[in-house]
């Protein structure tokens, strides 16, 4: 989970900000030369065989722990078993569940795995002996919350080696005294011994992303005086006296992983030269690995979504495997195997952690062994289904894997009687719909009035930073030419189409359209549609004025904004020889030379970006130097002024606090949401004996939600 969506900004010293730059600039770089690259060589140690301590895994892909949001009271359930079955039989070597709670005060989410008492032991082997079955090796990663976990959840008050308050919880924390300190020692220890018992091949012990651990190791947080603060060599002692104690307890040979914060990204957080430290001393306390993962959930630097370059921080893992003698994994936005491969290959880590693209597909590492990399999909890092479902206090799922948590109840089967099923729209409703449906066995007909299939998803990629969601797209196509779905493009349906096909049944996914609002002079020469924008079909101006500041105005106006500015390999080369420097690289790369205004007629923009995703979205409009107007009516849309100068003819005039306010634009582009297109369904209705309408033409949603419309209808039929 990623608590970002905090309006108040922190403070992160410039050092913190030009380093980010740097390591994205120089990922970027890195991304677009890997892509010309050959993606798929020959294999060499992805599928190799590993020790952890005494433990062998059979591969170099160990599956993140996560929370999945299938539990409310911490025991394992059958739907958590076959969420993991199901990524067992997919080909991972290593399984981490959790983080899992020690103790009640470090429960951090109402889903959290419990290992406080021994009545989960049962559950916990249960699960273990039906993952065994696929020689995939399984480890219990256990996380104490500290101040990150919030009495809400834990129903205590939350403790901390300091009463410093987390920045989105803003509950003060109680101090640790020296003995409740050793009580907590204990609690990591009987949990450990709970994880043996229960028949799991290893432990993890989080110690970072800012939970309890790290905050004992972060400068930031802790603020003691006694053994366990003060110098780095007294912060690390709550660390490694875990460690020790549980060796003690389970024995040496037992493996045990440390996930490790690389760098803290906040102010006074851990840098990389002191993981580094960190890493040797838990080495020698009896540490047989190091899960290397970078920020905290506190911190303003992204992590985890889209618009991080992938491997972005590879490069701390590799730094503490340069440093230690015993396994290391890297972790965050490696969605692709064969960047993980490459990772491997270069000796940047011993195995790499991926959770997300698990989630997305959990045949991955089988599909990729045999060469069907048609068949894979790709996680987008879009959070829609996983982290953002989380944080709205509902279950995992998944874009466009809508099998998520439903393993047992959504299979796929061939259907009893073979029906002639017309799909009308290519979108990404439409198009996992008729999948399913030629999956089941059905003859079925595809028809999209556009010369490309995808619908709206589209424009959805288009933006700087989201070209990831073109994967859902290439993957639905790709996978229903595969099956022989007659599809025909630039074909407008009709009802007598309809007729002359006599289809069994008919399934509508016509989408939307765009909201057209009622403005005087909306049909002026300068006023644009922004799919128009979008297709490059219109030339825009250096004064643009965007009409809606929802998801697709933001989305517009950073394409419209990116449009003339630097691209990163050119800024990366610019800063690797000293002739820009971080903030110019950000503005150099973020912007060109127009000027952007989005007007919005609500108090704030960003639409339904999701929780885990608007901050960024907000941080790259303002980066980009987009000015927002929120809280304002349009009231006229003119051409006459043709210049700044003339205010008084001014093209753009707007409403707000009860003032007439004009602004000059040479470009007005209408970005004000969609509406149902429900012509033809309108038509059908009571005219077919099998009718389903799905997506945007019931009512304007989502992807996910239409895309899951679609699974569901193509199993109904």
């Amino acid at each position: 989970m990623n608590g970002n969506d905090d309006p108040t900004p922190s403070v992160i010293p410039n050092f913190i900000g030009n380093l980010f730059i740097h390591i994205f600039l120089i990922s970027c770089y890195h991304y677009v030369a890997y892509q010309l690259q050959n993606n798929h060589k020959k294999m060499s140690k992805l599928f190799a065989p590993i020790k952890i301590g005494s433990l062998e895994i059979k591969n170099r892909l160990a599956m993140s722990a996560m929370d999945l949001g299938f539990t409310s009271d911490g025991s394992i359930n059958k739907r958590f078993i076959d969420f993991y079955l199901e990524r067992a039989r997919g080909g991972v070597g290593l399984i981490v569940i959790g983080g899992c709670y020690p103790e009640m005060t470090g429960k951090v989410w109402k889903s959290i795995i419990g290992l406080d008492k021994d009545e989960y032991i049962p559950g916990l082997k249960k699960f273990t002996d039906t993952v065994h079955k696929y020689d995939t090796k399984v480890a219990a990663q256990i996380l104490h919350g500290g101040r990150s976990a919030s009495s809400f959840f834990s129903k205590t008050h939350p403790v901390s080696p300091s009463s410093l308050s987390h920045v989105n919880i803003k509950q003060k924390p109680h101090a640790l005294t020296i003995p409740e300190i050793k009580k907590v020692i204990d609690g990591y220890v009987a949990a450990t011994v709970r994880v043996k018992k229960g028949g799991f091949d290893a432990v993890e012990i989080h110690g970072g992303m800012g939970y309890l651990i790290n905050q004992f190791l972060s400068k930031a947080t802790n603020k003691r005086k006694d053994r366990y603060g003060g110098s780095l060599k007294n912060r690390i002692n709550f660390a490694k006296e875990i460690v020790e104690a549980i060796k003690e307890k389970v024995g040496k040979r037992y493996p045990l992983i440390f996930r490790l914060s690389g760098a803290d990204f906040v102010e006074d957080g851990l840098k990389i030269d002191e993981s580094v430290e960190i890493a040797k001393v838990l080495e020698k306390a009896g540490v047989d690995a190091f899960n290397v993962s970078p920020g905290w959930h506190e911190s303003r630097t992204p992590i985890m979504l889209m618009a991080i370059p992938r491997m972005s921080y590879i490069f701390l893992s590799e730094k503490i495997k340069d440093n230690v003698n015993v396994p290391v994994i890297g972790s965050v936005r490696i969605n692709d195997l064969a960047l993980a491969e490459e990772v491997i290959d270069n000796n940047r880590s011993d195995l790499v952690s991926i959770g997300r693209p698990l989630i997305a597909d959990p045949e991955l590492p089988k599909k990729y062994k045999k060469r069907q990399f048609d068949d894979i999909r790709k996680c987008i890092a879009c959070n829609q289904g996983c982290f953002d479902s989380l944080l709205g206090f509902k279950s995992v799922s998944c874009l466009y894997n809508v099998r998520v948590g439903k393993e047992s109840e959504f299979k796929i089967r061939k259907a009893k009687k073979k029906k002639k099923v017309m799909v009308i729209g290519g979108g990404p409703g439409g198009m996992e719909a008729a999948r399913v449906a030629a999956l089941r066995g059905h003859d079925v007909h595809l028809f999209e009035k556009a010369d490309v299939l995808g619908g709206q998803l589209r424009y959805a990629y288009i933006p700087p930073g989201r070209e990831e969601i073109e994967n859902v797209v290439t993957f639905l196509e790709t996978q229903i030419r595969k099956l022989k779905v007659k599809i025909e493009l630039c074909k407008k349906v009709d009802t007598k189409t309809i007729n002359d096909l006599k289809p069994d049944v008919v399934i509508a996914a016509t989408g939307g359209s765009p909201l057209i609002p009622q403005i005087s002079g909306i049909k002026e020469k300068n006023v644009v549609m922004a799919e128009d924008v979008f297709d490059n079909k219109v030339k825009i101006g250096q004064e643009v004025v965007i009409i809606g500041g929802g998801t697709i105005g933001c989305e517009i106006a950073l394409h419209t904004a990116k449009m003339g500015a630097m691209g990163p390999e050119v800024a990366c080369f610019l800063l690797k020889n000293r002739v820009i420097n971080g903030d110019e690289a950000i503005e150099l790369t973020s912007k060109g030379k127009r000027n952007i205004t989005i007007l919005e007629m609500k108090n704030k923009i960003g639409g339904k970006f999701g929780i885990s995703t608007r901050w960024v979205i907000m941080k790259q409009v303002q980066d980009a130097g987009i000015n927002s107007i929120t809280g304002i009516k349009v009231k006229n849309i003119s051409t006459k002024a043709k210049s700044k100068k003339e205010k008084d003819n001014a093209c753009v005039t707007y409403e707000k606090d009860n003032k007439d306010i004009k602004i000059f634009a040479d470009t007005v582009i209408i970005a004000a949401g969609y509406k149902s297109n429900q012509v033809l369904t309108n038509k059908l209705n009571g005219k077919i004996d099998e009718l389903y309408k799905i997506g945007d033409c019931v009512e304007v949603r989502t992807a996910l939600e239409a895309i899951h419309e679609g699974f569901e209808v193509g199993l109904k039929i």
